[in-house]
This record gives C-alpha cells, sequence and structure tokens, in this order.
C-alpha cells in the first residue's frame, strides 16, 4: 500500500465516527448522544450542526483529492483535518479520565492509546503532501464532474437500510448494530464515489 493510500484510509477512518453520528441523528435521534470536550448534542440540540459541518468537510478534502486540481486546497484541507484531530488527541491525553467511548459497540479507548498512531499518521500526511509538491506535474487530474456512480448508488440504497433498522431496533439491540453497520460502509461507499475515478477509467478521463 502506497503512502497516498495509507494517508487516505486513515481519514475514512478518522470521520467514520462524524457520519455515523449524524446518521444517528437524523435516523434516532433518542440514541444520538454525542460530545467532543465542551460540545455536545443529542439529536437536534446543542451543536448537532457540527457533525454534518465536519463530514462535509471530509467530503471536500476525498473530493479536491479525487480531482487533482487546485492541490494547495486539498493539502490545507488535509492538514487542517489531521492536525485539528492530532491536536485534540494529545491535549484529551492529558486530561485525566479521558477516553474515546463507542456506545453501540460498547467500546471505550482511552486517549493517551491513541496518541501514537495519530502522530504518526500526521507525520505520513505531511510527508505526502512534500512529496506530492514535487511531483505536482504527474498527479493525474479529472473532470469535476466525475463521481464513481456505482458505489455512491449502493450507498444511497443503504439509507433504506439504515432507516429500517434503526426505526425497528431499540437501544443498542442487534438491529440498532446492523443500522450502525451498514452506516459505516456507506460512508466508505461515499468516500469511493467522491473520490478517484476508478483505475480502469483512467486513460478515458485523464486530461
Amino acid at each position: 500500500m502506497n503512502l497516498r493510500a495509507i494517508v487516505l484510509t486513515w481519514t475514512v477512518l478518522t470521520s467514520t465516527f462524524f457520519w455515523t453520528s449524524t446518521m444517528r441523528i437524523i435516523y434516532k435521534p433518542e440514541i444520538s448522544s454525542w460530545s467532543i470536550f465542551s460540545l455536545s448534542g443529542k439529536g437536534f440540540e446543542g451543536e448537532f450542526w457540527l457533525l454534518p459541518l465536519l463530514v462535509i468537510f471530509a467530503i471536500s478534502i476525498f473530493y479536491f483529492e479525487g480531482r487533482g486540481r487546485i492541490r494547495q486546497v486539498y493539502h490545507v484541507f488535509l492538514l487542517i483535518w489531521h492536525s485539528l484531530l492530532t491536536g485534540a488527541i494529545i491535549y484529551g491525553s492529558t486530561q485525566s479520565d479521558t477516553e474515546v467511548s463507542f456506545g453501540t459497540w460498547g467500546i471505550s479507548v482511552g486517549f493517551r492509546w491513541l496518541v501514537i498512531p495519530f502522530i504518526l499518521f500526521f507525520g505520513a500526511t505531511i510527508v505526502l503532501i512534500y512529496q506530492e509538491r514535487k511531483i505536482k506535474n504527474e498527479i493525474p487530474t479529472f473532470s469535476w464532474t466525475k463521481i464513481n456512480l456505482q458505489p455512491l448508488i449502493i450507498a444511497l440504497a443503504l439509507s433504506i437500510v439504515a432507516f429500517l433498522f434503526f426505526r425497528f431496533g431499540t437501544g443498542f439491540n442487534w438491529l440498532v448494530k446492523i443500522a450502525v453497520g451498514s452506516t459505516i460502509i456507506q460512508w466508505i461507499l461515499i468516500t469511493e464515489a467522491f473520490g478517484r475515478p476508478y483505475e480502469r477509467k483512467i486513460k478515458k478521463d485523464l486530461t
């Protein structure tokens, strides 16, 4: 796996929470409690707007990377994303009993265990940007209107699955777990849809 794939995979992973939490706000507001330090919300209460805003920002990262154009904007967005997350993890690790919790799965991880991986991937992001700035003329560019339709269609279809399982599930039972799992798959597909066109289409779309 090359450095670009590593950094983008990490970006997908670190942005998944914001998508799944946004979907819970829409489909199951009664179990959508979340908090990021002093910011929090439940349903459409509190700073609920923050989560969809971060989702839009994350999609923009994949969209600008996939088009290959105005690379400086992509680099700035990528740096902002990973510097903010890494800074938050480092700050959280200095606070007592601060942890990342995933209520759906009953998982909690202390911030101190996340510091090293976040710093390592932030370093990988900086190296990737440095490398791309040296070979900017070799980065393929594609039309702004080009997206990968197949994963987008599947992602939209999964909205029905998520809606039904969220609707009939209660608390964090297995129905809700399936619903959340479907939104995780949905997010992966969305990032793929707005990322680079498939490799098999490069010769046709390369400009």
